[in-house]
């Protein structure tokens, strides 16, 4: 079996650890889990005006906020790889935009799929 080459493979395992966005991964993970933790509560266990539900809504939302601002501006290479978001003409650019309208169709397929067609 052939094996693929990286642009990483002459670095040794703890140069590849050091190249990953650990900082990004946690705003990410962090922001993520807070906001969906605010929305499962918010409703139910919680009325939406509850501290409890506003306080893990916004917390969430403003480490969304830093995530966003950290891949943008304090770091080169991160999660949301910056050439994703340039390109020279319309086509370039328009590419990432139909990846993203393609995973919201992927989506809401298996969304549909887990809710009409229960696993019983």
């Amino acid at each position: 079996m052939e094996r693929h080459h990286t642009n990483h493979d002459h670095l040794s395992v703890w140069q590849k650890v050091a190249t990953l966005d650990v900082i990004g991964a946690f705003l990410l993970a962090s922001g993520v889990a807070l906001f969906i933790t605010g929305l499962n509560l918010g409703g139910g266990l919680y009325a939406w005006s509850d501290a409890h539900v506003l306080g893990t809504l916004i917390s969430g939302g403003v480490v969304l906020v830093a995530f966003g601002v950290y891949e943008t501006y304090c770091t080169k290479t991160g999660i949301l790889h910056h050439d994703l978001f340039v390109g020279n003409t319309l086509k370039e650019k328009s590419n990432f935009a139909l990846l993203c309208l393609l995973f919201f169709c992927e989506g809401s397929i298996f969304f549909a799929t887990a809710v009409w067609f229960p696993t019983t």
